[in-house]
């Protein structure tokens, strides 16, 4: 969990999220990657300034309809563009295998492949709207988060470049937003 210990020093703690990781699973048919489940413990569901969403996945199946983790939409899998996957070296995923977890300002997909038993092995995949093309990284998602926070993917991984060579990103919980936009003042100033 060393790459949740840095990402608390690239944007520091927020309230986190309490989450029955028993129902979870067996809403969603798999447990979720170690990672994951620290990253929600200690920052919650919500952004990265406005440009990296993280969701949390629902207990329910009436929490499924909302912005929770969930599989690519019936309309998505039917697109011609969503299904063109660029060539990797782990070879062509199955779209029915990703699980999303995120997305960003610009529209793009943020998932896991949940091919493997294992979801600690599960490789990240963004579908970025700019590009109209799949990207494979071999890492979870926390590693994912820390190396765009610190500028290190080349070629970029998501259409919005704003994040590059930010000096002090901010995380907001989803609560800490509304609240903000509830009181009348924008929370991000």
């Amino acid at each position: 969990m060393s790459a949740i210990r840095e990402l608390l020093s690239c944007i520091g703690p927020t309230c986190g999220d309490s989450v029955d990781w028993g129902a979870a699973e067996k809403l969603y048919g798999k447990p979720f990657p170690g990672d994951y489940q620290a990253f929600a413990a200690a920052f919650g569901g919500g952004s990265i300034e406005q440009v990296v969403g993280i969701r949390m996945p629902a207990v329910t199946p009436d929490e499924l309809h909302g912005n929770t983790v969930s599989r690519i939409s019936e309309a998505a899998l039917a697109d011609e563009a969503v299904n063109r996957w660029r060539p990797s070296e782990q070879g062509r995923h199955r779209l029915e295998d990703l699980l999303i977890w995120g997305e960003t300002a610009a529209a793009d997909t943020l998932c896991w492949i949940t091919a493997d038993p294992d979801p600690d092995r599960w490789p990240v995949a963004v579908y970025s709207r700019g590009n109209l093309e799949w990207s494979v990284y071999s890492c979870g998602m926390a590693e994912f988060l820390l190396k765009l926070l610190r500028n290190e993917w080349q070629p970029w991984p998501i259409s919005d470049a704003s994040l590059q060579d930010m000096a002090d990103p901010r995380f907001l919980h989803d609560k800490d937003e509304a609240a903000g936009w509830e009181s009348g003042s924008d929370p991000w100033e």
